[in-house]
């Protein structure tokens, strides 16, 4: 069973239900080669480098900040470590605001947090501030309570996840059987290769290059935790590279499902969707032509539509939680480990009874509560300030990803053989996956940077490009005045 539930831990954390319903919105059956290069080009050889860095680290914590210590600087894995901590951290505020969204519909069968003010005069917004700021609070406690809970509750998700594939499955099924092994949006092998959906243009097409790539993220965070996994943890690579097998084949097998019961050209010219609501569309329309196949009435096509669309909003209320336990604990641990060299280390002797830094914990969970409140009471100015941070940090992700290959190949000179993974003890295969995955980093940031210019949006281009520099310089600033300055901070 615990082997069961890691596995379930990794591809709830990296496979997303949303990206691929709007992969299909966006591209159709087209999307599908653009998956598998994405995965050619980036995952599959990311999920070699994670799991053989996993195999020789699986007893230390800190995840990206050990492994780029050994293999390049402690300059630069400080600085990295950093970097990638605050896009998550940014992330973080984003998923906990966002959280109420299917709360609501699961409530109400609508999303109410889109009203100005509830219970008569008390504005939304600073319910959901409230609302999040318990969430941060009951998420903590719960990571107090060791891994066990947090592998428990991916479980739960990831459960949800798959009852949610098997309905659209089962509504693929009637639609095929009804219609005679038609699908409804009618696929021949040239519409791998033809733009399909809301992207048509060329450079909208390379930008969705970068939205599969996006699609797979998320595995580094998930790695993070391996010294964690107990038992489990010498053969974490074996886990890594079976569920980036089935990640993958559920993204290519999600698109053919919705295919096969929904007409994407129908969808396409509604005015009414977009990215942030389709799957909520695509579920809704699902049981609509289910009704309609089945001959259901009125009334029970409203309570198949109200099933559906509850059930959905169960998948990502679960899944958020989820995201929120898991991408709040990795970040946190490595920078934690990046601390433990430094005078700061007596405050972080304080642990959990399942080993977990507690004043981290708690240190996380004020700024994050400060950032939502600051937010919700001064959208106009702290509000535009988290949009700029936001921006930011879209590169400032990406980066640490290209670093981490760039430093394979020195990684596998410091540890050449790796019993469980032999092919990359090949220097040949070696050079090959960090290549594979820098350039793909390096494109998909040029076209992030290109697509802004493309539009003439040069405050976005700028931002974009500034946000890692700002970063950076922060990281060096901190690392120098622990390090070079009087030894502030290391010793």
């Amino acid at each position: 069973m615990a082997k069961t539930k890691l596995l379930v831990m990794i591809v709830t954390t990296v496979f997303s239900f949303t990206s691929m319903s709007n992969a299909f919105f966006l591209k159709g059956y087209s999307a599908i080669p653009w998956f598998i290069l994405s995965a050619l080009t980036y995952f599959v050889p990311y999920c070699f480098i994670i799991a053989d860095l996993t195999t020789v680290y699986n007893d230390k914590a800190g995840g990206i900040y050990s492994w780029l210590k050994d293999s390049t600087s402690q300059r630069l894995a400080f600085v990295t470590t950093l970097m990638w901590y605050s896009s998550y951290f940014i992330w973080m505020i984003s998923l906990c605001m966002k959280t109420w969204i299917p709360l609501s519909i699961i409530l109400f069968g609508d999303d109410f947090t889109k009203n100005n003010r509830v219970f008569g005069n008390i504005p939304m917004v600073m319910v959901i501030a409230l609302l999040s700021i318990f969430l941060i609070i009951l998420i903590s406690l719960l990571k107090l309570g060791g891994f066990k809970k947090i592998l428990d509750l991916s479980f739960i998700s990831g459960r949800f996840m798959l009852l949610l594939m098997g309905i659209v499955g089962i509504g693929a099924i009637i639609s095929l059987i009804v219609n005679h092994g038609q699908l409804v949006e009618s696929f021949q092998f040239n519409d791998l290769f033809k733009s399909q959906g809301k992207l048509q243009s060329s450079a909208e097409n390379f930008s969705f290059f970068i939205f599969g790539i996006t699609a797979f993220g998320g595995l580094d965070t998930v790695a993070c935790l391996v010294n964690e996994t107990g038992v489990l943890k010498k053969k974490f690579s074996k886990y890594v590279l079976i569920s980036g097998a089935i990640i993958i084949c559920l993204y290519i097998f999600g698109i053919f499902l919705w295919g096969a019961s929904i007409d994407l050209k129908e969808m396409v010219n509604g005015n009414s969707l977009h990215l942030g609501n389709i799957m909520y569309g695509l579920i809704g329309q699902l049981s609509l032509n289910l009704g309609e196949l089945l001959n259901l009435s009125k009334g029970a096509s409203n309570l198949l539509f109200q099933i559906f669309i509850r059930l959905t909003a169960v998948t990502i209320f679960t899944s958020y939680i989820s995201l929120l336990s898991i991408i709040s604990t990795g970040p946190l641990l490595a920078v934690t480990e990046s601390l433990k060299e430094t005078r700061l280390k007596k405050y972080l002797k304080w642990e959990s009874k399942k080993k977990l830094p507690i004043i981290p914990i708690i240190i996380q969970g004020f700024l994050l509560s400060i950032f939502i409140l600051g937010i919700s009471c001064f959208q106009n100015s702290i509000g535009s300030f988290y949009n700029q941070l936001t921006m930011m940090t879209n590169i400032s992700r990406a980066i640490p990803y290209l670093l981490l290959a760039l430093s394979y190949p020195s990684f596998k000179k410091i540890y050449p053989r790796n019993s469980l993974l032999p092919f990359c003890d090949n220097r040949r295969n070696q050079l090959l996956l960090s290549f594979s995955v820098s350039i793909t980093v390096v494109i998909s940031i040029f076209f992030s940077i290109y697509e802004k210019v493309s539009i003439e949006d040069y405050y976005s281009a700028a931002t974009l490009i500034i946000g890692p520099i700002i970063f950076a310089i922060i990281g060096l600033i901190l690392f120098d005045l622990a390090k070079g300055r009087g030894k502030v901070l290391y010793q």
